[in-house]
């Protein structure tokens, strides 16, 4: 089997996607993301061979965490003069940072070497190419909307998805959920 694109993740319950949804029909972008498409990164893993990924799959049943909460407040942009990333930005806490980097270090554990780059929660909203938005346009409409905010929501599972890259965008699949508060797991399914 050849290895897999993959990445750890947060889901959000169908609440919050709703809100997020409207928050997005009111900014001025075309290549929106799909509401099932929505999550919060916590790890991007990238390419990963299968026997790395069971290792990584053995040492997440292991993993112990207590559920918490989460809250997405404000909108953003990556890229600055050039933004390509239009994005819900998730509240910073301990827990997430903790969590971030307890899988930081059983990535590297189980032999990845993830990408080093600053934690920076968010749930993106849209990819943005040059042609097909008006930044200083966006850039008004982020500010207008910076007081937006979801309902607090608990996470108490994280998970483990593929991403399929497509000339459409990016197709996620989940292969594995790992409970917060569960001790046992099905063997993951890689196929």
């Amino acid at each position: 089997m050849s290895s897999m694109r993959v990445f750890l993740a947060l889901d959000l319950p169908m609440a919050i996607r709703s809100q997020l949804v409207l928050q997005q029909f009111l900014m001025p972008v075309k290549r929106k993301q799909p509401p099932e498409n929505f999550h919060i990164t916590m790890l991007f893993l990238g390419d990963v061979a299968p026997d790395i990924l069971e290792d990584l799959h053995s040492a997440l049943e292991r993993l112990t965490l207590a559920p918490f909460s989460v809250q997405i407040a404000g909108l953003g942009l990556f890229g600055g003069a050039r933004a390509h990333n239009l994005h819900a930005r998730v509240t910073p806490s301990p827990e997430l940072t903790a969590m971030h980097e307890k899988l930081l270090r059983l990535a590297r554990i189980s032999g990845l070497t993830p990408e080093a780059r600053r934690f920076k929660p968010h749930v993106t909203l849209a990819y943005l190419k040059p042609e097909t938005f008006h930044q200083p346009e966006l850039e008004a409409a982020v500010a207008r909307d910076h007081g937006f905010r979801t309902d607090s929501f608990d996470v108490s599972e994280l998970v483990l998805y593929r991403s399929h890259l497509r000339s459409d965008g990016a197709q996620y699949d989940v292969l594995e959920r790992y409970p917060f508060s569960a001790s046992d797991h099905s063997r993951m399914h890689l196929r």
